[in-house]
């Protein structure tokens, strides 16, 4: 029974595009996997740096606020009792300190000039400042007299070394119906001791911060602390703010940028060019196979399997196609005396020589296929009866010729069974049965033409 015909699989242009295709759809993925992961990783360290910022933001107001609102006790006490002695400023202010740690000095300017510091240890060259004198503090002296509110200033270089914050407060109190200018009040809070202790000091493994907004001036002021590359498209910025005024905390990456991921990229892509390799690989092994299932491998011919699948399809094809086809027996006679003669291997040579032979006489359309032993199969489409013919004799007259087997000559015959589809039978099967039985009857036909040729010979001698 013939079987059905079985499809070969995609040409090599087909399956080579469809992998080209699939690999550039995958590297796409891959690109999108990796985007959707760097997206999360941003998204990841813009929360854990909002939370950073966030932490020394409340440290930070926490810390500043409390000490002003500490420093509000003095301020009162002296409004109200303007002509106050120094021992009850004394008391109010070590109170202050005692209560605040980060509280360097606190001082009091009547009309602008420093009469009173406490502690005066360590503080003594504030004693007697003519704030007037000073361009670096003067300005924002003049802008507490203003607007009559209390302004924080700073980072500041301190006349009695290091670095402080100084929130000055102008003092007003009223006599006889009228408003008077007392001085100001100031509260120094030691910088230095307020970035340690709201863990800025050593800085973050994470991130590196910054803050900007000397004077308490916001996103207007100067950056007093950290790098200012880090304003620059930093992950999340907060403001801190005090009364009257603010500054401007932000976070960035340590290399100032999201991680490029290019481990999970090159992962990535080297899984798509290993899926590509594999494909590519298993495409050309099945070829191979399919080459090998379809393929003799002695001669390069077609061998049975595929002649039968491509006699099923003309078969199927003819009542749309309308085209016929021929199919040649051929059968290679005293074959079996050339493997006894001269060996296997000369057999072989013989075989290679003859499906070569063969193959110059018949067209690119037709295939050759070797049947086993010393058997071949020509399936011809779009021929008929006289052609079939035609070839048949030809092939016998061609195969009689000598093959030169190195130095010997070696002669053979042929003998050609043919039939056609659908002059002569109707079904694949029965166009295979109907050409192998007629090229056996041609074997016969030759056997007994060389043994009356052979009795005629003997006859004629002497």
């Amino acid at each position: 029974m013939v079987h059905h015909f079985i499809r070969k699989g995609p040409p090599p242009v087909v399956a080579y595009t469809l992998i080209l295709l699939i690999t550039l759809l995958l590297f796409v993925l891959a690109e999108f996997v990796v985007g959707l992961v760097q997206q999360r990783m941003a998204q990841v360290q813009r929360v854990e740096a909002v939370a950073e910022i966030a932490q020394r933001r409340a440290d930070l107001e926490s810390r500043i606020n409390s000490v002003l609102y500490l420093s509000s006790t003095l301020n009162t006490y002296v409004r109200v009792n303007p002509n106050s002695n120094v021992d009850r400023w004394y008391e109010l202010a070590r109170e202050i300190v005692r209560e605040a740690p980060l509280v360097r000095n606190i001082g009091l300017a009547p009309d602008n000039v420093m009469r009173f510091v406490y502690p005066l240890s360590g503080n003594e060259a504030a004693l007697g400042l003519v704030y007037q004198e000073r361009p670096d503090q003067w300005p924002s002296v003049v802008e507490a007299m203003l607007t009559e509110k209390m302004t924080l200033a700073g980072p500041v270089n301190l006349v009695q070394g290091g670095k402080g914050l100084i929130a000055r407060t102008p003092i007003y109190y009223e006599e006889g119906g009228e408003r008077h200018y007392w001085g100001l009040s100031s509260v120094v809070i030691n910088y230095d001791d307020l970035i340690s202790d709201v863990g800025l000091k050593n800085g973050n493994d994470a991130f590196r911060l910054a803050i900007r907004g000397r004077d308490a001036k916001g996103s207007e002021g100067e950056v007093f602390f950290g790098d200012p590359a880090v304003f620059d498209e930093p992950l999340a910025r907060m403001p801190v703010y005090f009364p009257n005024g603010s500054w401007i905390i932000a976070a960035k990456t340590d290399n100032g940028r999201i991680p490029s991921l290019t481990w999970l990229r090159t992962a990535a892509w080297g899984l798509v060019l290993l899926f590509a390799a594999v494909a590519a690989v298993c495409y050309q092994l099945y070829r191979f196979a399919l080459n090998q299932s379809l393929t003799d491998p002695l001669t390069g011919c077609e061998n049975r399997r595929s002649l039968l699948q491509k006699t099923q399809l003309l078969a199927d094809l003819y009542p749309r196609s309308g085209i016929g086809f021929s199919m040649l027996f051929i059968d290679l006679n005293h074959f079996k005396q050339v493997n006894d003669t001269y060996g296997h291997h000369v057999g072989d040579m013989l075989l290679i020589e003859a499906a070569a032979r063969l193959g110059a006489h018949v067209r690119k359309s037709d295939t050759l296929a070797r049947n086993g032993g010393d058997e071949f199969i020509l399936l011809m489409p779009g021929t008929r009866c006289r052609d079939a013919k035609a070839l048949a004799a030809k092939i016998e007259s061609v195969m009689s010729e000598p093959f030169a087997m190195g130095d010997q000559e070696i002669f053979i015959s042929a003998s050609v069974g043919f039939a056609v589809f659908p002059d002569e039978a109707k079904s694949a099967d029965q166009l295979i049965n109907l050409a192998d039985t007629r090229m056996y009857s041609r074997k016969r036909e030759k056997k007994a033409e060389e043994a009356s040729r052979a009795g005629e010979s003997a006859e004629q001698e002497p």
